[in-house]
């Protein structure tokens, strides 16, 4: 059924509803699917926007910019409500949506998908003087209509405060599960989505033509693909035994931040890991990747790094720049240089299913490089013990490591894909260590002592792509400076909640003192990766109650430039072991 009139936003709010009381990723997907099957395809998409607490995909500038403080006058001028009342039902609620259904006194509405969609889109054109008014004016207008219902969730969207536990991947399978027979393509759909980044524009498309309709998707200016990641290996000796090709590339793996470059004629764009556009961080940047590059349309795969006096600087200090303001003071705190390593697109043509060495080839003719935009330093060798040496120079000049790559006909670019084309080749294989893992934190447990005003230790997590969750794998607790525990308690304290996250599978023995949505990703070692029961990570898959976790895990650094869903996966971790 695909009704050609919007959906009243009621039914999408009582879905709402019914997804907080649900914790099982199949019954979400499955609720999910009934949902899309009856909706036209254009409350599909935006539904899907919704559904992630967003009005539009995650590369687009949508962000509403309204806060707390925003958001109690607004429903105070909304319900007819003292501002001090609406500050009290926050103190005892702790959540606004829910003081906004509390207010509220209608019992109905006429609100439609797309209406609310429009209106909320309307408060982020609003720009210049007198524009926080006519904002407040608008969204208070909306609440007014709504009914009680419905306006706890257009204020916890409209101040990105959502939270239902719902990840792009359950949105995925819903979508296979409404608009395909069978799951077994649910493959094809994700591979669709890693080439489009817009989950809207997916779901309508398949709405409209089935599997048909991701197929049809590709690479597009100013809509990036997921990165290419590349893979871990236990240590150096599975690196010849995956790599393809009669000759062996390696590159030196930087520890900057990652960016796809978006050049149309004279217009570029930056974007990041996480798909954010990152090019007014980065106008320096932008304007070397300008002249540097001689297509006029092109896409290209690359790393942004400090730079300051001939050398590579840390990487948290690179993460100096992000930010809005003060942009140009640190521009000139914190220079930075363009690496660029792979050409995904050139001239109106895709270039994802080329080979490496063909892309490689087309790269270098694109670029001309400069002091701001250069070329990756590699090694091209059918002689391993080249391709060490290589890696060992990089490390004496404090890299990383290396990334080996296949040279092989099927060397192609596989977006959002960690595939054996890419090898991590870094100096903890040849230390003894294990790899480093990214990981989600999801609790934090009281400290002692010394440690009495911040935390102990960190509970952890890593991601479960099949079941769109995060599970607990470590604890850390070593490793952190002073500093660190300032910068991390400071973020943290924007993703803290009273009661564990819909998304988390925990046991109750690791139960910490403060809960986080997940969303804090934080750099970490350690010395092994053994079997636990009290950690979750893998346990249904692995059985026997016992999940992965890693031994003497200590903190390295955070990591702002990634996502949840961008963390360790269960199977990284079990190719690991």
């Amino acid at each position: 059924m695909n009704p050609e009139k919007s959906a009243p936003f009621d039914r999408f709010a009582s879905l709402c509803e019914r997804l907080e009381m649900t914790s099982s990723s199949t019954e979400m997907r499955d609720e999910l699917a009934e949902f899309f099957a009856g909706l036209s395809p254009k409350d599909v998409r935006i539904s899907s926007y919704f559904l992630l607490g967003r009005i539009g995909p995650k590369y687009a500038d949508v962000d509403l910019s309204i806060g707390e403080k925003t958001a109690i006058p607004v429903i105070s001028r909304a319900f007819d409500l003292d501002e001090e009342e609406v500050e009290r039902r926050l103190h005892k609620t702790g959540d606004l949506g829910d003081v906004a259904e509390s207010a509220c006194t209608r019992g109905r509405s006429s609100l439609a998908l797309e209406e609310v969609y429009s209106l909320l889109h309307r408060l982020k054109r609003f720009s210049g003087p007198g524009s926080s008014e006519r904002r407040a004016d608008l969204l208070a207008g909306l609440l007014g209509r709504a009914s009680a219902r419905e306006a706890k969730y257009i204020v916890r969207i409209s101040i990105g405060s959502l939270r239902l536990g719902v990840g792009e991947m359950t949105i995925i399978g819903a979508f296979t599960a409404a608009f395909i027979e069978g799951m077994e393509d649910e493959g094809v759909v994700e591979d669709g989505y890693n080439k489009c980044t817009d989950i809207g524009a997916v779901g309508e498309s398949m709405s409209r033509y089935g599997l048909n309709g991701v197929r049809r998707f590709s690479i597009s200016l100013g809509r990036p693909v997921k990165m290419m990641l590349a893979q871990r290996v236990g240590g150096v000796s599975e690196i010849l035994e995956k790599v393809e090709g009669e000759e062996i590339a390696a590159e030196v793996k930087y520890d900057g931040e990652r960016v796809q470059v978006h050049k149309r004629g004279e217009r570029v764009q930056l974007f990041s890991r996480r798909l954010t556009d990152i090019t007014s961080q980065y106008p320096d940047v932008a304007l070397a990747a300008r002249s540097a590059v001689r297509a006029k349309e092109a896409v290209l795969d690359g790393e942004i790094l400090a730079f300051r006096e001939g050398k590579i600087l840390p990487f948290q200090e690179l993460m100096q720049r992000r930010r809005k303001y003060d942009v140009e003071e640190y521009r000139e705190k914190v220079p930075a240089v363009l690496v660029l390593f792979d050409l995904i697109y050139l001239e109106g043509r895709s270039l994802l299913k080329r080979p490496y060495p063909e892309r490689r080839r087309l790269l270098e003719e694109a670029v001309e490089e400069s002091d701001v935009a250069r070329l990756s330093e590699r090694i091209v060798s059918e002689d391993f013990g080249n391709i060490r040496g290589f890696f060992e120079e990089a490390l004496e000049r404090g890299f990383e490591g290396v990334i080996v790559k296949s040279t092989s006909k099927g060397s192609v670019y596989q977006p959002g894909k960690r595939g054996w084309h890419w090898i991590k080749w870094k100096k903890e294989y040849e230390e003894g260590l294990r790899e480093t893992f990214d990981v989600v934190v999801v609790g934090s447990y009281s400290g002692r002592g010394k440690r009495s005003a911040h935390f102990g230790a960190l509970l952890c997590a890593v991601y479960n792509r099949r079941a769109d969750v995060f599970e607990t794998f470590t604890r850390v607790g070593t490793g952190f400076s002073d500093q660190d525990f300032e910068a991390i308690e400071g973020v943290l304290e924007d993703h803290r909640v009273s009661a564990m996250p819909p998304r988390l599978r925990l046991k109750k023995e690791m139960v910490p003192d403060q809960f986080y949505t997940p969303a804090v990703v934080i750099e970490i070692i350690g010395a092994e990766i053994t079997r636990s029961p009290a950690h979750t990570a893998g346990e249904e898959e692995e059985g026997e109650g016992r999940g992965f976790a890693l031994r003497f895990p200590r903190f390295l650094k955070t990591r702002e430039d990634k996502g949840p869903e961008e963390a360790t996966t269960v199977e990284e971790i079990r190719a690991l072991r």
